[in-house]
């Protein structure tokens, strides 16, 4: 590798790095002591503007390796992208969207199922850590744990256009004009034929 091509790498890296540790430093969730509570979690500011009903639903605190993970429970309402986007109402709480890989394989109801092959109406239950605004799946306590990111329930804009509706026609003129030429017509041969008796 050339020296420029290991600078342009480096580049890249540095860049890569940096957002990560962006994304970490504002993706924030909640904060919490060692507690088994739901009320007793602190939701972050930046949580509860993207969810304000997020509180309300927690259905259970877990703690596992160091870390505080707050369980959901939630319906899914639309799968789009191939998978990449599922839709969710969350059991007591917000819509929330998550972003997961399509080919990943879920348990739903002690099935495995690819998320891509979602359909509305499924149940699915995840936990959201500390620190971090993601969705933890997991398919028991102690499996290992893969991260999904969490957006923001998309909101679906109308545009508004202005229509301008043309006003009905009136009706040609013409027909008009050929009933006043078949009248002079008419007449003119009135007045010839009087003109014809006269001269006899």
């Amino acid at each position: 590798m050339n020296t420029r091509a290991k600078i342009l790498a480096a580049a890249v890296a540095m860049t890569a790095a940096a957002g990560v540790f962006a994304q970490n430093s504002v993706d924030k969730s909640f904060a919490a002591s060692d507690t088994n509570d739901c009320t007793q979690i602190n939701w972050s500011p930046e949580m509860l503007a993207k969810h304000p009903k997020i509180a309300s639903a927690c259905q259970e605190v877990m703690h596992r390796d160091g870390r505080t993970y707050v369980k959901f429970e939630g319906e899914v309402k639309k799968v789009a992208k191939g998978g990449s986007e599922v839709v969710m109402d969350m059991k007591g709480g917000d819509r929330i969207t998550l972003n997961p890989d399509p080919n990943k394989v879920l348990n739903i109801g002690g099935n495995k199922v690819k998320v891509k092959n979602l359909k509305p109406g499924d149940k699915l239950t995840f936990y959201v850590p500390d620190g971090r605004v993601v969705a933890a799946v997991m398919e028991t306590p102690t499996a290992p744990v893969e991260e999904i990111p969490i957006s923001s329930a998309p909101i679906t804009q109308v545009a508004m256009t202005e229509t301008t509706y043309d006003m009905p026609k009136t009706a040609s003129s013409w027909p008009l004009v050929a009933l006043f030429g078949a009248l002079a017509i008419g007449l003119a041969g009135l007045l010839r034929a009087r003109r014809a008796t006269r001269g006899h």
